[in-house]
């Protein structure tokens, strides 16, 4: 946790050295996308919370968040012998259990939420007295009310909205907060998608609302009933009584007073309606980074071809966004002789293993080429491992090159 003492020197120092920043040309303050006004576009008012009610951009921030969230998460030591997996590592242990009032899953799958959907994600890092981090609390992207640039160092400036989180409140330094970014302009924030994409999301909105009206007032006025001459009031209101009464049940009536009945075509716009909406979907998946098939819109997928999207969905949408997490986790939590020497990873293999077939052959040539052990194929798949099967097997048809093999020479 950043030192009250520490703030207080900045807070009495910070005018007067913002002042000093600016004449020396450095920005400072708050200069992302997230501080600009929401955006009305066809008539709708776009902002992150109304972005939210678009289903696809819902459902395809979701889809995202769940997986990162579900992933296995590990800390490894680069030994002699390669990477060292150490699952009771403080770094492990905090990954697993980030803070006292949230579990890992929920963590997670809520940075994930803000990277992708306010484009900033931020938590302050608790340390012990020997600066070991001990709890991670998530700051939402409006809690950060300022990041400014001070002598060559980052600071960020936290105002929680929970009076019981308060004790939050305050100044940090680069090193004591996460700040995971998704596209950036400037390295320091990251831009807001909902509002540099205002007017695909904007449309997105129009489309659900016009749908929504339109299904609302049955549709399209469908037909007409016209006459040469004015009938009256009277006798309209005999006619449209007859016309009522005998057209209940699918009935048929019959036309008085010379009334002629006239089909009318339905509205074009209104016709397209399910072709907007799909548009309107592709658009926001371009926005998030899913493929349409991941958000029910099936009309060019395949049973060939939805695999493969699948793979590309795990290595271009979700695989940059954890290693954004790794990157800043690997960056700022570990201390002392382990910076630099251990890693967190985000376990992606068991998204990449493809269906039954594919791993089938992927495991048997790993284990018969000798990288993998069986039990490693075993834990893949969730089994225990068993005994004997640990040894690497060594094609007996094959050597090393420029050696005899003694087995072949025997």
């Amino acid at each position: 946790m950043a030192r009250r003492s520490l703030f207080s020197r900045i807070l009495s120092r910070e005018r007067s050295l913002e002042e000093g920043a600016q004449q020396r040309g450095i920005r400072v303050g708050l200069s992302d996308s997230s501080s600009l006004a929401p955006i009305s576009t066809f008539g709708q008012h776009v902002d992150n919370d109304r972005a939210l009610k678009v289903t696809a951009f819902y459902a395809g921030i979701r889809l995202i968040s769940e997986n990162v969230a579900s992933l296995p998460k590990m800390v490894t030591k680069t030994t002699k012998s390669g990477p060292k997996a150490m699952p009771n590592h403080p770094v492990a242990q905090l990954l697993s259990n980030p803070n006292s009032y949230t579990n890992a899953n929920v963590f997670h799958g809520l940075i994930t939420t803000w990277i992708k959907g306010w484009g900033n994600a931020c938590a302050i890092i608790q340390r012990a007295a020997n600066g070991l981090p001990v709890q991670l609390h998530q700051v939402h992207p409006s809690e950060v009310v300022k990041i400014s640039i001070v002598n060559g160092h980052k600071w960020y400036r936290i105002q929680k909205v929970d009076p019981d989180l308060a004790y939050l409140n305050g100044d940090y330094k680069d090193t004591d907060i996460l700040h995971f970014m998704d596209v950036t302009l400037d390295g320091i924030h990251g831009i807001n998608p909902v509002l540099y994409n205002a007017a695909a999301l904007g449309k997105s909105l129009a489309t659900e609302g016009f749908a929504a009206e339109y299904y609302e007032k049955g549709g399209n006025i469908r037909a007409v009933m016209e006459t040469e001459g004015n009938l009256g009031e009277g006798k309209y209101k005999v006619f449209m009584e007859h016309f009522a009464e005998a057209s209940k049940n699918f009935g048929t009536p019959l036309l008085e007073y010379g009334v002629k009945y006239k089909q009318l075509s339905i509205d074009p716009m209104a016709a397209q309606l399910i072709q907007s909406e799909t548009m309107s979907l592709q658009d926001v998946c371009r926005i998030v980074g899913v493929p349409p098939h991941m958000l029910y819109e099936l009309s060019h997928a395949t049973f060939s071809n939805i695999e493969h999207q699948t793979i590309q969905f795990v290595q271009y949408t979700l695989r940059p966004v954890v290693k954004k997490m790794e990157v800043e986790y690997e960056r700022k939590l570990f201390v002392g002789p382990d910076a630099g020497k251990c890693n967190v990873k985000f376990v992606l293999d068991g998204l990449l293993r493809g269906d039954t077939a594919a791993r089938s052959a992927y495991y048997h040539n790993a284990i018969l080429d000798g990288y993998m052990t069986r039990n490693e194929v075993r834990a893949l798949e969730g089994l225990e491992h068993a005994d004997g099967l640990d040894e690497f097997l060594v094609p007996l048809n094959e050597g090393v090159a420029g050696k005899d093999n003694e087995n072949n020479n025997e």
